[in-house]
């Protein structure tokens, strides 16, 4: 049966949504170090015309360099620059009530400003859209944020962080995914063939896997939890594997879903399988970096 878009998603905004949604984007550009003038005047921010003074002014001073490139628009990217680096100040000090940052993402939103520039910010939101649609991805962190645009933006630029300097997913996890456990696990490194071996024992023995979906049309994934002994593995490896899987579903989405659906088969589990990290870890990456992924459990 077809799924209907759910509210608050693609398709089914009301205009208050839509407006927090412009907003969200015209913050994020300012991040990225994009001019926002236009989609300001668009969103009710129109800046003053400028006046015919200036108009000459601009013109006089259009004159072109060695590389082709007129004074002007060099101007333009200097001030570009210098107005991604005035919007990062003016934002650091947004944050979150100490209730509902429980990961810690005021802080982690703050040292994104400082450690990173806005190309960096920019590459690594385009790098997580990935198949999805743009403003899906910017939805699901308005929803986890009942469309607070502010706190929408400290937990999405936290996350941009996470991917980037803590857990590398793009450029690491998925880009080399289990080609490179491969490679490690025939290492002469003993490190290395550790790495490789406990990532690669995951998918062997199928202690989580993805199959099929379910009447609502979201992706299945499967845990046998009576597989699971902490001492098998690394904390790394199954952490590694674990943003693996989830980024594998995010794959299998076909809109207007925008969930999953997990499955933990507890059939023949003892104390013997049980392991706090994991639970916590997956928790953390539902709650703070895929918000509303989650369909059921």
């Amino acid at each position: 049966m077809p799924v209907e878009a759910a509210p608050g998603t693609v398709g089914n905004l009301t205009p208050d949504q839509e407006a927090k949604l412009r907003e969200f984007w015209i913050l994020l550009f300012k991040l990225f170090g994009i001019k926002t003038e236009g989609l300001e005047e668009l969103n009710g921010d129109a800046p003053a015309p400028p006046s015919p003074t200036q108009d000459k002014k601009k013109q006089s001073k259009r004159r072109f360099t060695f590389w082709g490139k007129s004074n002007e628009e060099e101007a333009d990217d200097s001030a570009s620059l210098k107005s991604a680096n005035g919007v990062s100040s003016s934002l650091a000090s947004l944050s979150i009530t100490d209730g509902d940052d429980k990961f810690g993402q005021t802080k982690d939103f703050q040292k994104a400003l400082v450690d990173m520039k806005p190309e960096e910010i920019r590459t690594t939101f385009w790098n997580m859209v990935k198949q999805d649609n743009p403003d899906a991805l910017l939805l699901r962190f308005l929803r986890a944020r009942k469309w607070d645009v502010k706190k929408a933006l400290i937990m999405l630029i936290s996350t941009i962080r996470w991917r980037l300097l803590e857990v590398n997913i793009d450029d690491d996890i998925m880009r080399n995914g289990e080609h490179l456990a491969l490679k490690q696990s025939k290492s002469s490194d003993p490190k290395e063939k550790k790495k490789g071996e406990d990532f690669l024992m995951q998918m062997r023995m199928g202690k989580s896997f993805l199959h099929g979906v379910d009447k609502h049309g979201r992706p299945i994934c499967v845990i046998r939890v009576r597989l699971h002994r902490a001492a098998d593995q690394s904390t790394e490896a199954l952490d590694r594997f674990t943003v693996y899987t989830i980024e594998s579903a995010r794959m299998m989405l076909a809109p207007p879903v925008e969930t999953a659906c997990i499955i933990f088969d507890m059939t023949d589990f003892a104390l013997a399988n049980m392991d706090y990290h994991p639970v916590k870890f997956m928790i953390k990456c539902f709650e703070a970096n895929y918000p509303e992924s989650l369909g059921v459990c």
